[in-house]
């Protein structure tokens, strides 16, 4: 098989690589709890995908509190961070592990997500796979979140890479509209949504084990 013409490969984190629906439903509870509301999946479909400030703002929208929008988003923020600290495990999704590190080596590999810079680290350093990325982007900076591009432009940009040329993976409706905005191809192995994310993905997956053949040739015969 030859070699697919991507030049590097991009990660989202969430539900992706790590099973973090724990960390941010209860960061999310504590705030909706604030404003008198409790969380129901129905309604936090709205926010799949989206970053803390945007998961906050769209809260905010929603409830109306009355405090501002930026102590609406600090705190989501702080209660957020304070759950990848104290989580006592975070686990891996299937297959992820196993990707990562089959694609380490071959690809330049970056992680572009919505969670904080802090809670990336925490993640990647609890799966062990934290080495294997050579660029680690959160949506916090830049200057829009998922669905626009901005945090995998920015991904490929510091990894050297022309952004037709770099393959996402995601699981997210917003996520895979970011990258196809970005002009990246993406396989996909969606969370919630999974018809308009098909819709818009190059390829999706059972797991992420089902891209390992796809993307890391199998040695030939008469390779030494």
């Amino acid at each position: 098989m030859d070699q697919p013409p991507y030049a590097a490969c991009i990660f989202d984190m969430d539900d992706l690589l790590v099973d973090t629906i724990p960390v941010w439903r209860a960061a999310e509870e504590r705030l909706l709890h604030r404003m008198g509301h409790t969380w129901s999946s129905d309604v936090a479909v709205r926010w799949n995908g989206l970053n803390g400030a945007d998961v906050a703002r769209t809260i905010h929208e929603l409830y109306k509190p009355p405090w501002t929008l930026a102590e609406s988003q600090a705190a989501l923020r702080q209660d957020l961070l304070a759950e990848y600290r104290s989580a006592a495990t975070l686990r891996a999704l299937p297959g992820a592990v196993g990707l990562v590190r089959a694609l380490h080596g071959s690809y330049p590999l970056a992680v572009a997500s919505g969670s904080p810079m802090e809670g990336i680290a925490i993640a990647l350093d609890r799966l062990g796979i934290r080495e294997c990325f050579s660029v680690l982007c959160s949506s916090e900076d830049v200057a829009h979140g998922k669905p626009a591009p901005d945090v995998f432009l920015a991904a490929a940009a510091r990894l050297g890479a022309e952004p037709s040329r770099c393959l996402v993976f995601e699981d997210s409706l917003a996520g895979v509209r970011a990258a196809r905005a970005a002009g990246m191809a993406c396989f996909t192995v969606p969370s919630l949504e999974r018809e308009a994310v098909a819709a818009l993905s190059t390829r999706v997956l059972g797991t992420l084990a089902d891209a390992i053949p796809l993307l890391v040739p199998r040695p030939t015969a008469n390779s030494q």
